[in-house]
């Protein structure tokens, strides 16, 4: 097969569908209804390109965003592509410190955010980067509803992109060169996108994606999917923070001259909503998502004739919720990757049962990314073996859907990257030879990594902060099965000798942290029992995890723990 799929830069599709359909709406705000077609959207890239050329973005430098996804958001995003700058958008639900921390890690050029809104009030992050992070020279703050609210110093989202004043710009002629100077040079490899990945220090990792890793994973999923055009309508309700809410969703779905049908943030009734209102033909979403749309009370009556592909991805399912999925779309499927891949390595092909489904992650495409499993890392950075099928091995991607490394950190990029380019991905698995195709099995995460409603949670991060309250001497953190969230988060905290310490103190000690990193239990460990450990000393998670399963489900039968 060639690759006439594969034009160099993200931006040379949204070029392309504006040429060949220019009326082909790109994005649908669902929530008031607006649309935004192939050629309003190439044309607004480019006049929010040449403003940030204006205010001195350019080619390297780093662009930070906290916003809801919206279309001026994904706009932003690919106005920053194509001038050469790489863009970060963070969890709208970090707390100022955590803002600050990543922030550090890459220092942007520019910071964007919302004001005073009904998820939060974002001017306090605008006010903590304001006063910690002096590389910031422009933060932009988006407040529509009322421009009077604006943070001092900042610049206003609104009159910095207001149609009329983007209008003028267009008769710059110095301008208009240096953008197109500046995207003439660009390269297939150069760096678009930021995505903060939890790492093995436990602290977020800043993994640097480019333009042919976003490429790459989009054929990846494309052909899974097996639709584009008019045909590809997609909700998008995961988080721009997220490769889920940027490689894979909306950007597979323009790579396609699809649809983005957007929501400023997921509740399943929304998504519910429209998907019927929309006449959406794909869903993607974690299986906690689908969970939670199958509770809705009306999920039964819904009208979702026009859905013909779904698709799962991040934890393991059971059969019963793979025979819910076949009830719902008539074509499903599921697939592999992680942040520093872009999003799908693998993707199960399509037609095949739900029971031979069941337990598998897919196959790669071997003109596209290969995926191999292989022995461990060796001592001088090269790649261990190749294992045959059957044997179980570390998960390894293979360029050019390999990310370029993680930002300022070489040490941490050298874990996971070989010296032939390969990526350890830390997953467990095995192929199997189904006669037509490689299905590739999950056998085990090599890292205690909790995946909760699509993130990685690390331990050690939770617990290092339950262990900051003053009555806390030592808190451990794992993860235990729980029907809505795929894994709960289970603290076990040791109060210091002689004092009272009770489970309501660490919760609300721990609302100080992003949601999903929060406990849904801690159990007290008594201050003279020892903690289980290792032959070599260190605290045996494993026996942890064992318990925790054994306390989790005296919990489950009194209704304290699936539903929390």
């Amino acid at each position: 097969m060639g690759k006439e799929w594969k034009l160099p830069l993200v931006n040379n599709y949204i070029e392309k569908w504006a040429a060949e359909t220019p009326n082909q709406v790109s994005m649908i705000q669902h929530e008031d209804g607006r649309t935004v077609t192939y050629s309003q959207f190439a044309s607004m890239v480019d006049l929010c390109a040449l403003k940030l050329l204006e205010i001195g973005i350019e080619k390297g430098d780093r662009v930070s965003t906290m916003f809801l996804m919206f279309p001026e958001h994904l706009i932003l995003m690919y106005a920053c592509f194509k001038l050469g700058a790489i863009v970060a958008p963070l969890d709208v639900r970090l707390k100022e410190k955590e803002v600050v921390r990543d922030l550090d890690k890459i220092k942007p050029k520019a910071f964007f955010f919302h004001g005073n809104t009904p998820v939060r009030d974002f001017r306090e992050v605008g006010l903590a980067v304001k006063e910690n992070c002096p590389y910031v020279t422009h933060l932009v703050q988006l407040s529509p509803e009322s421009p009077g609210e604006i943070i001092e110093g900042a610049l206003n989202f609104t009159d910095l992109f207001n149609p009329t004043s983007l209008a003028t710009l267009k008769s710059n002629a110095d301008l208009s060169r240096r953008l197109t100077e500046t995207f003439l040079q660009l390269n297939t490899r150069d760096p678009a996108l930021i995505i903060f990945t939890t790492g093995t220090t436990g602290s977020p990792k800043p993994a640097v994606l480019c333009h042919e890793n976003i490429i790459v994973q989009n054929e990846v999923l494309s052909r899974g999917i097996g639709l584009r055009g008019k045909d590809m309508a997609m909700v998008c309700n995961l988080p721009a923070s997220h490769v889920a809410g940027t490689s894979e969703g909306p950007m597979t779905t323009f790579y396609l001259g699809g649809t983005a049908i957007l929501l400023r943030f997921f509740t399943p009734a929304l998504t519910l909503d429209a998907t019927q209102k929309r006449i959406v033909t794909v869903l993607g979403m974690i299986p906690t998502q689908y969970r939670m749309l199958w509770d809705l009370p009306d999920y039964r009556q819904s009208d979702l004739s026009g859905l013909k592909y779904a698709i799962y991805a991040g934890a393991s399912v059971d059969v019963p919720f793979l025979n819910e999925l076949s009830r719902m779309a008539p074509a499903f499927g599921t697939g592999l990757g992680m942040t520093e891949n872009a999003g799908f390595a693998t993707i199960t092909p399509p037609g095949i049962s739900v029971e031979e489904m069941a337990g598998q992650v897919g196959t790669f495409f071997p003109d596209v990314a290969r995926v191999s499993i292989r022995k461990p890392m060796n001592a001088d950075g090269s790649a261990g073996d190749e294992l045959p099928d059957g044997e179980l091995g570390e998960i390894c991607y293979h360029p050019p859907i390999v990310f370029l490394g993680y930002y300022g950190q070489p040490e941490e990029t050298a874990k996971a990257v070989s010296s032939e380019g390969i990526l350890y991905t830390g997953d467990m698995g095995y192929f199997k030879n189904l006669g037509s195709y490689r299905a590739l099995y999950l056998g085990g995460r090599r890292k205690f990594m909790v995946k909760q409603k699509g993130y990685n949670v690390f331990p050690d991060e939770v617990s290092a902060y339950i262990s900051d309250y003053p009555k806390v001497a030592m808190a451990e953190v794992v993860g235990a099965p729980h029907r809505l969230f795929d894994e709960g988060i289970f603290a076990f905290v040791q109060p210091r000798p002689g004092v009272v310490l009770t489970e309501e103190e660490i919760l609300e000690h721990c609302r100080s942290i992003a949601s999903y990193k929060r406990p849904q239990h801690v159990e007290i460990w008594p201050p003279d029992r020892p903690w289980p450990l290792t032959r070599m000393g260190k605290v045996d998670k494993v026996e942890l995890q064992s318990l925790a399963v054994t306390i989790t489900g005296k919990l489950r039968e009194r209704g304290n723990w699936d539903a929390r």
